[in-house]
């Protein structure tokens, strides 16, 4: 009978430290963005259905900071346009005031007081804007997290 309990314990245990391991091995998996964060420049572009697009876009760039220094709004300013596309999410704050109130899920929870909204997405303009891009079959997807306007034409 002890040697039983002395068995199920050692196995409560052993099972308790190959748990344990398992959870800190896949902590380390996730520390690993399975999502880059990317910093791309290209042409702000409204569509007929709301949705927003980034197109004559350069090829992503791999980023380790979300915000944009002087020295990388500046190089960004000169940078030649690309051929790529990359449908936007996340746009409305970075949208107006107005269109950020206007949207029906936003206006739910944001009162006009407090509303915060950069105004730097406008169509036509040359931007540079920093995402998580989303690769699915058939188009890339930038979830943005900044947008900085560099050019009021997009040429």
């Amino acid at each position: 009978m002890k040697v039983r309990r002395a068995f199920g314990v050692f196995a409560l245990v052993m099972y308790g430290m190959t748990t344990g391991m398992h959870a800190q091995q896949q902590q380390t998996d996730l520390s690993k963005p399975k999502v880059p964060l990317v910093s791309v420049v290209g042409c702000a572009t409204q569509m007929s259905d709301g949705t927003w697009m980034l197109t004559k876009a350069t090829e992503g760039i791999e980023s380790k900071v979300l915000f944009m220094g002087a020295k990388e709004i500046e190089e960004a300013k000169t940078k030649p346009l690309g051929n790529n596309q990359y449908k936007l999410l996340g746009t409305v704050d970075f949208l107006t005031k107005e269109d950020l109130l206007n949207d029906p899920h936003r206006a739910e929870f944001t009162r006009p007081e407090v509303a915060n909204a950069t105004g730097q997405l406008q169509n036509g303009r040359k931007l540079l804007v920093k995402g998580l891009l989303i690769t699915v079959s058939n188009e890339k997807r930038l979830n943005l997290v900044s947008v900085q306007q560099l050019a009021d034409t997009c040429k």
